[in-house]
């Protein structure tokens, strides 16, 4: 428990400053906690007591109920089926939430919880709570509910047992306010009570953990293995390093065992089949193995720790720990797909260069290794995109909805999964939430410069404030447009067909700003009440943006006009005063003639204004 117990900082006494950097839990995250609470723990918790009780308030309670339940989880690395089982909360109690006994370090944890993001551990909560605590340690259970006198004698065993009595303060508010930290620090400094196993140091479980538990939860598993190099060799400087020969079959298995965790820090995943290298590694492996190690570059692997082991120069064994493999994903893969569909095959005598590197994945060091060793197949720009941080914290969170981000490229299996996201889909979605009209002309025309991790478009769009909440709606509303556009371009002819079809993200840019507060809520957007609530919307934005083409079209095709910036925003603009109807706000005019000689596009200011007045449409959550 050691770790554990470095996670988590003392209860402590904190200083202005430290308050005004506490924030509560965001309402985004809280959808997602209470979908992990609901699906994970609430089915495995006791009955409340009052089973009377209307079924909203006892819906609320067992949320209430099962934060503490993963609370303990995170902090004990426990099930959540024995968490679950540790809770005492109900109607009626000492403001003890949960008790739990982890035997290995012989430490009783008792834990209170608090699921309202829009307010602080108040002061009344922690006396109840303190009240709660000196009952317990005196072995009092007068006036405790029926879930403690259930569980009275284990309780009892655990308190003659533990070593340790550690206090739980679980909150998703900003933070423990001063007449709660006190009250609380009274009971700790507090020698009449006689119990020195309590812990001066309570663990406050605050928001900012319940995310990176969050986090944790979609998280690849670490890897550690074992791992043989035949004829290796060293370098412990200025890097730890080994290189050697390692048999195909050993990676093939640690492939079979690890999965997608083996190359969680790679910028793609196992590409197919069907492309040119990964057909090769499979013909190598069936014609002449032997040949293996002279046609592949190699794999490359990045390790939090290497331990060489026993061993010789021919062979030496070393243990590793924070495995990931940062280049041939293909290779590997491959091979692994290869010896599954040819079981009798013999792949003994193939081998393939390792490198075995001691960096962490996520330092600049090693995503300047990832970077600079993937060229085997052919590298986008876009692929690098995999090594920005914020592209695996939205995945792990869209994780949470049942959503499969493929933000690393891979292969065509799931191409067709209505629940699978593309990382160009989404810079596409996010794209017509912007204010900006030069990303309609964009992604017409240059649409990679929006997944270059170095460009102000990449970071506009994928910000840190951006949730997979967000996203996600975003991706919905963009698949809707791009749908109905396509059916209306299969019912039109000519011009006003070519407008549909090179117009999906102008209308969508247009339609988008006013569906803007759904997107960027808490909850889903209902993919089953847009066509009822945005068909007469998206019809009118339609017929607007063809009646803005159709003039020009005497000089220049759609597809012209939307990739050239001089026609495409003039366009927007009209189209959004006139769908709006903010034709005569008085606004507009000063707004029109408004030059700054600062703005990074003409008429910005207006094209803010224009997007912040849509109307919105509601009732699609």
């Amino acid at each position: 428990m050691a770790a554990i117990r470095a996670v988590f900082t003392p209860f402590k006494s904190r200083i202005d400053e430290d308050q005004v950097l506490m924030t509560a839990l965001s309402s985004h995250n809280m959808t997602l906690l209470q979908g992990v609470l609901e699906k994970e723990f609430v089915p495995h918790l006791p009955l409340l007591k009052d089973q009377n009780t209307p079924v909203d308030q006892q819906a609320k309670k067992n949320l209430s109920r099962a934060f503490s339940a993963y609370a303990l989880q995170k902090i004990c690395e426990i099930s959540s089926v024995d968490a679950a089982a540790a809770v005492v909360d109900d109607f009626d109690d000492f403001g003890i939430d949960a008790i739990f006994y982890h035997g290995s370090s012989e430490t009783l944890y008792v834990v209170q919880g608090k699921l309202k993001a829009s307010e602080s551990f108040s002061q009344d909560e922690a006396n109840a709570f303190c009240q709660g605590v000196r009952r317990l340690i005196k072995q009092d259970f007068t006036g405790f509910n029926g879930h403690v006198l259930g569980r009275q004698a284990d309780i009892e065993g655990a308190l003659e047992a533990c070593s340790h009595i550690q206090l739980v303060i679980a909150h998703t508010g900003s933070r423990i306010s001063n007449h709660a930290e006190t009250a609380i620090n009274d009971l700790l400094n507090d020698d009449d009570h006689g119990e020195e196993r309590l812990k001066k140091a309570v663990i406050d479980y605050d928001s900012a953990r319940v995310v990176g538990g969050l986090q944790d939860g979609q998280a690849y598993p670490r890897v550690d293995a074992t791992l043989t190099l035949h004829d290796w060799a060293s370098s412990l400087t200025p890097r730890k390093s080994y290189f050697g020969l390692m048999k195909i079959a050993d990676l093939v298995r640690l492939h079979e065992r690890h999965g997608k965790a083996l190359y969680a820090k790679n910028i793609r995943v196992f590409l197919g089949q069907t492309t040119e290298v990964n057909r090769s590694i499979r013909d190598t492996l069936a014609t002449k193995p032997a040949d293996f190690m002279y046609l592949n570059n190699g794999v490359t692997a990045l390790c939090e720790q290497i331990d060489p082991k026993n061993g010789s120069r021919l062979a030496k064994k070393f243990k590793v720990s924070g495995l990931s493999v940062i280049n041939w994903a293909q290779t590997i893969a491959s091979s692994a797909r290869y010896a599954a569909e040819n079981a009798g095959a013999d792949i003994s005598a193939a081998s393939v260069m390792v490198t075995l590197i001691k960096s962490d994945a996520d330092e600049a060091f090693g995503k300047a290794v990832t970077r600079a060793r993937n060229h085997q197949n052919p590298v986008l720009l876009a692929n690098f995109a995999a090594l920005d941080d914020q592209q695996e914290r939205l995945r792990r969170e869209l994780a949470y909805l049942n959503i499969h981000y493929a933000y690393k490229a891979e292969g065509p299996d799931n191409a067709l999964d209505p629940t699978r996201i593309r990382i160009d889909e989404a810079a596409q979605a996010l794209a017509l939430l912007q204010s900006d009209p030069r990303y309609v002309v964009w992604l017409k025309k240059e649409p990679a410069q929006l997944l270059d991790t170095e460009s102000p478009a990449y970071r506009d769009l994928f910000s840190r404030s951006l949730t997979g909440i967000q996203l996600a709606n975003a991706v919905r509303a963009l698949r809707y447009v791009q749908s109905r556009m396509l059916t209306e371009a299969r019912a039109a002819n000519g011009q006003e067909r070519l407008t549909y079809k090179h117009g999906g993200y102008a209308l969508g840019f247009i339609l988008v700003k006013r569906i803007r507060q759904a997107i960027v809520g808490a909850s889903l957007i209902d993919e089953a009440k847009l066509p009822t609530e945005l068909g007469a919307p998206f019809d009118q934005a339609r017929q607007a943006l063809w009646g803005a083409v159709q003039p020009k079209t005497a000089v220049k095709g759609p597809l012209a006009i939307f990739r050239n910036q001089t026609d495409a925003v003039p366009l927007l603009r009209d189209v959004m005063i006139a769908h709006y109807g903010l034709a005569a706000d008085p606004a507009i005019a000063p707004l029109q003639a408004k030059v700054a000689p600062t703005d990074p596009y003409p008429q910005k200011s207006l094209f803010d204004f224009l997007s912040a007045k849509a109307p919105q449409i509601g009732n699609i959550t």
